[in-house]
């Protein structure tokens, strides 16, 4: 019995090995955006040098032109995700990518490379889909950091970018990056779709085969499949007018609009401006450092703090650690901006930006991300999730394109403190307003947004009247709480084999 007892705990251990895995191909996707988000602020001082007659308008259509085909990408990725599904999605993304970074690598004219930042755009767009993926195969548990491994990803690229454009040309830059866009549908080649999706689709086989890849626990995956069977028999058979009617649920609006407010403060306290324009954004405040130099060490905290907040994010409640992250982050750029008003000293004024980029990477930023991708129901997750993530870049670009306005109306100083005093704003909303999903199952945090309770939860044993109802529970990714009455267990048909020849040596 001891043996297979140890035979259990080996299969878990690889199952949650696998699970990881998975969830880092899927992730790996993000190393691409992060050279797209970094790559404008190394192409921009080496162009115009290049070409001194370019205007501050052309330079800000090239850095926001990245941007632009973000929410495009974010729509058409919710579209497909739930046709084409997970898996074969994110290796489909290797096309705009490729592609985009090639026009860029080869551009004569500034027409191509406008053209080449439009198309790398959808990359960015479309890779939301990853964190779905991920939130669909992990346990409630983990969710969190393998979740959090994107935003982790995204900085390691902008890290990569920024460094390589402080030694060699902007064109070897994107060949470099267009070689690395292969590493995703690579790696998505050895790793199974959704389980969830699959069920979804009536694959029940598929399903179950996954399942069993990522928990390598046959009891655990019929457990699992069982509860997508059921989740899926209530959707189905459903007319048009009920399907539209999915998006008006109290369910659907209300975490949409949470996380649009979460967003609008994320891009009005100066995060994406620092990552878009990082260069020319320290030449413009003023410190000491090479503002190359600079760029390489915002890259470098960014990854670093990226690593902390990830394991931050398993020890923390969501809420408390979005609210703690913008009411830092928000101290140290009104910090920024009351060194500049006093004329302060200018590694003083670097250090105040880096603590704003270090906090922002322990909540802020990667929150609303990971958020968009567990928050809404699964026969809608993946549209709602691009609808979301398309007002998110639309905001983002909003903020892009008009911060050499607002820079040359409210100079450097007055943006310092309009970010500085967002961020405190979004500190408040993140606390008094944010929900809670730390720990909770997908099905739990969809209850959080529905009108009325169902009879029984299965997660506190208790019905409506509070009578204690005796169940035994398992969670799983696919969000549901499985109640197992007494009986009802699976058994792995491997472990009764594995039991039998034990006892027969016995």
């Amino acid at each position: 019995m001891q043996r297979t007892k140890s035979l259990l705990d080996l299969y878990e251990s690889i199952g949650f090995n696998l699970t990881v895995l998975a969830a880092l191909a899927a992730q790996s996707i993000n190393i691409s955006v992060g050279f797209c988000q970094g790559f404008s602020a190394v192409l921009l001082p080496q162009y115009t040098h290049e070409h001194p007659n370019i205007t501050y308008e052309q330079s800000s259509w090239i850095a926001s032109l990245g941007v632009i085909s973000n929410p495009v990408g974010a729509l058409l990725g919710g579209m497909m995700v739930d046709v084409l599904g997970r898996r074969l999605l994110l290796q489909s993304i290797v096309l705009p990518n490729l592609l985009g970074w090639l026009v860029i690598a080869f551009s004569d004219t500034y027409l191509f490379l406008c053209v080449g930042r439009f198309v790398t755009g959808f990359t960015i767009g479309m890779s939301t889909v990853s964190y779905i993926y991920v939130a669909e195969i992990t346990t409630p548990e983990k969710r969190g950091v393998l979740s959090a491994l994107g935003p982790g990803l995204v900085s390691t690229g902008i890290f990569v970018v920024y460094s390589l454009g402080a030694f060699i040309h902007w064109r070897k830059v994107a060949a470099i990056c267009a070689g690395f866009s292969l590493l995703t549908p690579f790696l998505m080649y050895f790793v199974p779709e959704s389980p969830l999706w699959l069920a979804s689709k009536g694959q029940m086989k598929e399903a179950y085969n996954a399942l069993f890849w990522l928990r390598q626990n046959n009891s655990t995956a019929q457990q699992e499949l069982m509860e997508f069977t059921k989740d899926r028999k209530t959707s189905e058979n459903m007319s048009l007018k009920q399907k539209l009617g999915l998006f008006k649920r109290r369910n659907v609006l209300k975490p949409f609009a949470l996380l649009i407010v979460f967003f609008i403060f994320q891009e009005m306290s100066g995060i994406y401006v620092i990552l878009y324009y990082a260069v020319d954004f320290f030449k413009s405040v003023g410190t000491s450092v090479n503002e190359f130099t600079a760029s390489i060490i915002v890259g470098g905290v960014r990854v670093f703090m990226g690593a902390v907040g990830a394991c931050l994010i398993n020890s923390f409640r969501r809420k408390t650690l979005a609210a703690a992250s913008g009411l830092l982050l928000g101290v140290a750029m009104l910090g920024a901006a009351v060194c500049d008003s006093l004329d302060g000293p200018p590694l003083l004024k670097l250090a105040c930006v880096l603590l704003h980029v270090s906090f922002s990477m322990v909540g802020f930023l990667q929150l609303p991300w990971i958020m968009s991708g567990g928050l809404y129901p699964q026969d809608i997750r993946g549209i709602m999730s691009g609808a979301t993530s398309c007002c998110a870049y639309m905001l983002i670009f909003f903020n892009i394109k008009t911060y050499p306005q607002l820079e040359y109306y409210l100079t450097s100083n007055g943006t310092l403190y309009l970010f500085g005093v967002c961020a405190l704003f979004g500190a408040a909303y993140c606390l008094l307003c944010l929900p809670e999903t730390k720990g909770k199952t997908l099905s739990e945090i969809m209850r959080q947004f529905e009108e009325e309770k169902k009879d029984l939860d299965p997660e506190i044993g208790c019905d409506k009247q509070g009578k204690e109802v005796r169940t035994g529970q398992r969670r799983h990714s696919a969000g549901a709480a499985v109640s197992l009455e007494k009986g009802d267990v699976f058994t792995p048909r491997w472990t009764q084999k594995e039991l039998a020849e034990t006892e027969h040596r016995e």
